[in-house]
């Protein structure tokens, strides 16, 4: 079995310029774990509540020690926030062996379900995860690091991992090759 991660990120905003990661939860592909670092907890906290460094740095080293990563809009989104925020710090990117995207086959050549939106996959494949809504207003609280709302926050981030686990064997047939 190759060693695989599933993950997610939660931000304040979807710019790297102005947002900051809160959270990023892992699924490991071998145990079936959920493990997420918090940007409001020791050792991730930065320096202020806007400062990310520790926690994206140890993302990014989390990663990499998969050979396989597995995210949701993961190419367009996430890795490329987490590099932003990465760049801010002088640090240097991620650089993984396999990314595979599944936002990426759900509305594709070979298979047209009619949204990429994870939620919409859930739905359509009859998932038995399921992700979670959030109020603005949680949002916002989460990014002051509310304790409520960045469980809440935490919690949505570890379903969108525990959801996207069991959206892989339905998209996994019409996988032709994977990327880095």
């Amino acid at each position: 079995m190759i060693p695989s991660v599933v993950f997610d990120i939660e931000t304040t905003d979807l710019k790297g310029l102005m947002g900051r990661i809160l959270c990023c939860s892992f699924l490991d592909g071998g145990t079936g774990e959920v493990t997420t670092f918090r940007a409001d907890e020791k050792p991730w906290k930065g320096r202020s509540k806007i400062d990310d460094s520790k926690l994206a740095v140890a993302i990014r080293d989390h990663l990499e020690q998969y050979k396989l990563i597995v995210g949701h809009n993961s190419k367009l989104f996430d890795i490329p926030f987490i590099n932003a925020r990465l760049a801010k710090y002088g640090e240097r990117p991620v650089n993984v062996e396999w990314h595979m995207d599944t936002r990426w086959y759900l509305n594709s050549a070979s298979m047209r379900i009619g949204s990429a939106k994870l939620d919409n996959a859930q739905k359509f494949f009859e998932l038995g995860e399921a992700k979670t809504p959030i109020s603005w207003e949680q949002w916002q609280l989460a990014a002051t690091f509310a304790k409520q709302a960045m469980d809440e926050v935490v919690y949505h981030c570890e379903q969108d991992v525990k959801v996207l686990h069991e959206l892989i064997p339905h998209v996994l047939p019409y996988v032709k090759n994977l990327h880095r």
